[in-house]
């Protein structure tokens, strides 16, 4: 079956090797036109046709052959297909209209940046510099994401033109079949073929040209945008080299000295509308940050209001109530509680963002933490937040400021005063209250103080805008701490309702916990809150970046050791990796397996494979540990054979112990849960480790028991099919008694009893005729062996009752005692008191 996409690239091959355009050569040089090419731009059927005729004369370059129609046919076959993926994708275009439609918004940011660069004065604002260039660095990202998309885009046009010129080179193409019929069948899908290769052509040249315009425009503003990058960290270090040198006039001479007198409103003015400008600018580029955020913030308030909703069906008003109190913050403030956790992880995380978003998070999250403060704090201590608050409002505003004007200067003095008291009376309340303070806040409130001062005393000195940002950084941090500290209680909170509306239910977070998870998470989030307070004040104090850089430089600057190098980064890598993939096993055999709650007689689904998912864990944590953090992985059969020789040395017990934990997990004699006695020791298994096991004792005790003594030793697994239980005991009566009438005692004392098993029923037997009673012996079966020693303690009692009201003796052991021979003074004595009595 022949098809036009058979013929197609053989025909065009043929045409394109022959050169130079017949059309065009006719119009220039007024001269028979050869027939050996064809004009793709003004080609149509008729005259390929015509050319394709032409070149069938010329037996030098064109084959007559039956014999290789086969292979054209195939050939044909494989180009139309070929030509009519690449059409479609070419069809389906290259989107461009992002890039195209943001240009115009990078021309305006530019222009914005351009024009605030040429208004600096000599008293420039630091914020105002870092807010430059965090806008570069942003526009920087999106035109390198631009440019990767471009480049792909092209890279995809010259594969689709390379393999469109690759057809001219098949010499296969050269026959033509001899035989009429054929041949004239051959024209038509060959002229559909040459038709076809014409527009795909045409429309690879147009994609080409517009991809590469576009690209052109993309680099031009990149390298703009790259050097007034450069300005801004050149400023940068410009300012942290005369960080501490005179900035601005005194305050004592107003008029004298005067480096850049500017008046405050239209400073103020121009700063809002920069600012303003900066925002929407901002929001366009990354509005996707806004939507996480804002995500992230509908996500928790229906996590906290579902789990409160839950806490109040499953218990009454006021056992759900009584729950609820234990929670501080959520329960009361659930919206307030949600602003601060997003506005605090923003702030903490947000580290490349305008300074207006910064301070928009700050003032949300202050005053989220008003709401919340309002009826916890005592009335002195909250007008004293609210004083707090509105410190931080006004040097939030004086933050966006562009230059330094004299009425800013008298700001900053009158604030670092009001600051420096307003520590002093905090630290006077906070000893004075019957509120019990954080621990850290005495320390924050010192820090607080000793900040403010720095910042009066440059101020005083004319050193405003470092001034500027101590007293800003002051507050902040201040405010910031007591945010972090909220969030750790927030986040404890949200656990703790979580645990509690999921108590009731089959999940494994019934099975945890809460003290036990408070205990273990509440000193690691304290620690993440205070690497992210000292975040926010080296990103308060401008500092970070310089940290950043200096700490990376000495991570990631090589060191050697032997033939060995080495990073710290690497090495740091390769324990983190490995100390998350021990908490990660950990985790998992604290969440799905035994932690001691579990209800008695039910065992976990999960059972011994958490085993060998803890070990799977820790081996990928190993390998990954390697592969990230550099090490090259031949490294690791030196590893592997060191732990080969420790083995031989002293780690035999170790290894024993751990290819007998992996022989546990696949045979599986025991589970987390089963009853099991193992030498002298029973109790409940309550994990199953990698090295040992941990079995809880019936007397309280947890015993660990290495797990090469579970596979060497005898082991009786009490429930490992059932949890059902033979109870055995023996009974005697006194000779005389009728044995019937005893059996029928004894069977009686088992009716209507519902832990006792009817199947199999209980056997009392008759099993020998004892020194001084009749002895019984009594099998029954109890269901859970939990229940074994309360129903025979029942059963025992309810058979003594029987016997006694029966008249039935139980009783007690007697001796007969022969004397075979005596002293016989002591006979003597013995009669003389007899004869006297007889006497």
């Amino acid at each position: 079956m022949f098809t036009k996409a058979t013929w197609l690239l053989p025909i065009m091959a043929l045409c394109i090797i022959t050169g130079g355009s017949f059309h065009a050569q006719a119009q220039r040089k007024k001269q028979k036109a050869k027939v050996d090419t064809i004009h793709m731009v003004t080609i149509d059927s008729a005259t390929i046709r015509k050319n394709i005729a032409a070149m069938a004369k010329d037996s030098n370059r064109i084959k007559k052959s039956d014999t290789s129609v086969a292979i054209l046919i195939n050939r044909i076959e494989d180009y139309t297909l070929m030509l009519n993926e690449v059409m479609s994708s070419l069809r389906r275009g290259f989107d461009t209209v992002n890039i195209s439609n943001g240009l115009p918004m990078t021309d305006t940011s530019l222009a914005l940046i351009k024009y605030n660069i040429a208004s600096l004065g000599r008293t420039p604002n630091i914020n105002d510099i870092y807010t430059n260039k965090v806008m570069l660095e942003q526009l920087q990202r999106k035109l390198d994401s631009w440019q990767s998309t471009l480049f792909s885009y092209y890279d995809k046009l010259v594969g689709i033109n390379d393999t469109i010129y690759s057809l001219r080179r098949d010499s296969a193409m050269r026959n033509i079949p001899a035989e009429n019929e054929l041949y004239g069948f051959y024209l038509g899908q060959i002229t559909n073929l040459i038709l076809k290769f014409h527009a795909v052509d045409s429309a690879n040249k147009v994609n080409l040209i517009r991809i590469g315009l576009l690209q052109n425009k993309v680099a031009n503003r990149y390298i703009e945008v790259s050097n007034l990058y450069e300005d801004m960290d050149y400023r940068l270090e410009q300012h942290s080299a005369n960080m501490f040198a005179r900035d601005y006039r005194y305050l004592w001479r107003p008029h004298r000295d005067s480096i850049n007198p500017l008046d405050f409103f239209p400073v103020l003015k121009n700063s809002l509308h920069k600012s303003g400008k900066v925002m929407g600018i901002f929001f366009i580029i990354q509005w996707p940050v806004f939507f996480v955020w804002l995500l992230l913030a509908v996500l928790f308030t229906w996590w906290v209001y579902h789990n409160i909703k839950r806490i109040k069906q499953n218990h009454t008003e006021e056992e759900g109530e009584t729950i609820l109190q234990h929670t501080q913050y959520l329960y009361r403030f659930p919206i307030a509680c949600t602003v601060v956790l997003v506005t605090t992880l923003s702030a903490v995380l947000s580290i490349r963002y305008p300074i207006l978003f910064t301070e928009i998070t700050w003032l949300l999250n202050a005053i989220a933490l008003t709401f919340i403060f309002r009826q916890l704090l005592s009335p002195t201590l909250f007008r004293t937040w609210l004083l707090m608050i509105g410190l931080l409002f006004l040097y939030c505003l004086n933050n966006l400021l562009i230059e330094v004007t004299y009425a800013e200067q008298w700001g900053l003095l009158i604030g670092a005063i009001f600051s420096t008291i307003l520590g002093y009376r905090l630290l006077k309340e906070t000893a004075l209250s019957t509120f019990a303070p954080p621990r850290f806040i005495r320390p924050v409130v010192k820090l607080f103080i000793a900040t403010s001062i720095f910042s009066l005393v440059l101020v005083i000195f004319a050193r405003v805008g470092t001034a500027k940002i101590m007293g800003s950084s002051a507050i902040v941090n201040t405010v910031m701490a007591l945010s972090l500290f909220s969030l750790v209680k927030i986040l404890m909170e949200a656990v703790y309702l979580q645990v509690e509306a999921n108590k009731d239910s089959s999940t494994f977070i019934s099975f945890m916990d809460y003290q036990d998870v408070q205990r273990k998470s509440k000193t690691f989030l304290a620690i993440l809150a205070v690497v992210g307070w000292l975040i926010i004040i080296a990103r308060n104090l401008y500092l970070y970046d310089a940290i950043h850089e200096s700490i990376s430089d000495f991570l990631s600057s090589p060191h050697q050791i032997g033939n060995s190098d080495f990073t710290f980064s690497s090495i740091i890598i390769f324990i983190l990796v490995i100390w998350v993939s021990t908490v990660a096993s950990q985790l998992i055999a604290y969440m799905f397996g035994s932690t001691g709650q579990t209800t008695s007689g039910k065992k976990t689904k999960f059972g011994s494979a958490l085993l060998l998912l803890r070990l799977a864990v820790l081996a990928g944590g190993v390998l990954l540990a390697f592969a990230a953090s550099g090490i090259p992985m031949d490294k690791l059969t030196i590893v592997i054979g060191a732990l080969g020789v420790g083995i031989g040395f002293g780690l035999q017990n170790v290894v024993n112990n751990l290819v007998s934990g992996i022989i546990l997990a696949f045979e599986k004699p025991i589970e987390v849960g089963d009853v099991i006695e193992v030498g002298s020791r029973s109790g409940t298994v309550k994990e199953i480790g990698i090295r040992s096991s941990k079995i809880n004792a019936p007397d309280g005790s947890e015993v660990i028991v290495p797990n090469g003594d579970l596979i060497s030793q005898q082991l009786i697994n009490w429930t490992r099919t059932n949890r059902t239980r033979r109870v055995t005991f023996l009974i005697g009566v006194s000779y005389g008694s009728d044995i019937k009438q005893v059996t029928d005692i004894i069977k009686s004392a088992f009716t209507d009893r519902k832990d006792v098993l009817t199947l199999p029923a209980p056997v009392v037997q008759l099993i020998e005729f004892g020194d001084n009673a009749i002895n019984f012996r009594v099998y029954f079966w109890v269901g859970d062996l939990d229940n074994a020693s309360t129903a025979m303690s029942e059963v025992l009692a309810t058979i003594y009752t029987a016997l006694n009201n029966a008249g039935i003796e139980l009783p007690y052991p007697q001796r007969d005692l022969h004397i075979r021979s005596i002293d016989e003074l002591l006979m003597k004595k013995w009669e003389k008191p007899g004869k006297d009595e007889a006497v």
